[in-house]
């Protein structure tokens, strides 16, 4: 019996086996199971299991490869229409039938586009003009042109009375109905029209508050307060104090919006202190 110290392997002449040595080994998973294999085509591959859950990534090439139907027998066909390639599509019963009820249609070209509908209503064409004409209970109107095209309604009340309107000028004027016994008019309200008073009121005694007018003039609707002394004056209703009044410095003038029937009063540290009013209605 003899024994080679080493193994030999000629890689220069691969097609002798006689010129080289050869190994057999087993390949075992880590639980010491012995990995299989399967001749394909002649080829001896290694099984791999594919386990559930990892996805394999295959990249198929649009010339060496091809995808079948489901029952992996047939291929899916094209044909080429003009200078495109259609996927071949059977329709079963050999023909397409659209219904809808709300059909939008757009891009359409007048000269090689045709649509026959009937919705809701007759279309007329006239064959003279060749216009046509609808006749609908619900037409949906969608791009019009203010220039040539108009759109006819009619408002109605809560009952479903019709509004009317009426030519004034040139204009079409809504009609509207004030519902009055009297005539409607138009005025400013705020607009002192009718008396003006003026006065001068001295405080009697210091620290005591009284009216700044003593006789209010009717309907009154502007009051003017003028401190027309040398010490602050205090401005408020009935009763006022110097601690809780306006103060109202020499010269300055207060404005007031205020009625007849409101009390207004002024006091001071000292009698005397005269005031100045000016009233309007």
């Amino acid at each position: 019996m003899s024994f080679k110290q080493k193994l030999n392997f000629d890689a220069t002449d691969v097609d002798s086996i006689e010129a080289s040595d050869s190994v057999g080994a087993y390949i075992r998973s880590s639980d010491g199971t012995l990995i299989t294999h399967t001749n394909v085509g002649g080829k001896d591959a290694l099984d791999v299991n594919i386990v559930e859950g990892v996805n394999v990534e295959v990249d198929l090439s649009h010339i060496d490869d091809s995808v079948r139907l489901g029952n992996g027998t047939d291929f899916f066909t094209s044909t080429t229409v003009g200078g495109d390639i259609g996927l071949d599509v059977n329709i079963i019963n050999a023909s397409i039938e659209v219904t809808a009820t709300d059909l939008d249609i757009r891009d359409l070209d007048f000269n090689s586009d045709s649509v026959t509908a009937h919705q809701g209503g007759t279309w007329t064409i006239d064959s003279i003009t060749n216009a046509v004409t609808v006749e609908a209970n619900d037409l949906d109107i969608r791009d019009l042109d203010a220039a040539q095209d108009s759109i006819y309604s009619h408002m109605a009340d809560g009952a479903g009375t019709a509004l009317t309107s009426t030519l004034v000028g040139a204009s079409q004027a809504l009609d509207v109905n004030v519902v009055a016994s009297e005539e409607l008019t138009v005025n400013d309200a705020a607009l002192a029209d009718t008396a003006i008073a003026s006065a001068a009121n001295a405080l009697a005694t210091a620290n005591t508050a009284q009216d700044v007018v003593a006789s209010p003039l009717a309907d009154r609707k502007y009051l003017f307060v003028m401190n027309n002394s040398n010490k602050n004056i205090f401005v408020g209703a009935s009763g006022v104090t110097a601690a809780n009044g306006f103060p109202l410095s020499p010269s300055a003038v207060m404005e007031l919006r205020a009625g007849a029937a409101i009390d207004i009063e002024f006091v001071a540290a000292s009698a005397g202190q005269e005031v100045r009013t000016l009233e309007l209605s």
